[in-house]
């Protein structure tokens, strides 16, 4: 069996990404937000049932769940070694 991710020795990431992590996880949950909020808005009748709308709330969310997730990942190789 391979130890090395359990004594830290396992992939890194590169040094000059490591202060953009926290910014990725955070411009994610933004994005999260508004996915979310928008649809809210579409049925509060702010603004008109369109496709744009519609797409730009769809395409927030998946794209802010993935960063979100993508930056926890980073964070925890970050934190790795």
């Amino acid at each position: 069996m391979d130890y090395r991710y359990y004594r830290g020795d396992g992939p890194k990431i590169p040094s000059k990404w490591r202060k953009y992590v926290h910014l990725m996880r955070y411009i994610g949950t933004g994005m999260l937000i508004f996915g979310v909020l928008i649809p809210w808005l579409i049925i509060l009748d702010f603004f008109p049932s369109t496709f744009f709308w519609n797409f730009l709330s769809s395409g927030l969310t998946v794209v802010g769940m993935m960063s979100v997730v993508i930056g926890m990942i980073f964070n925890n190789l970050i934190d790795r070694g």
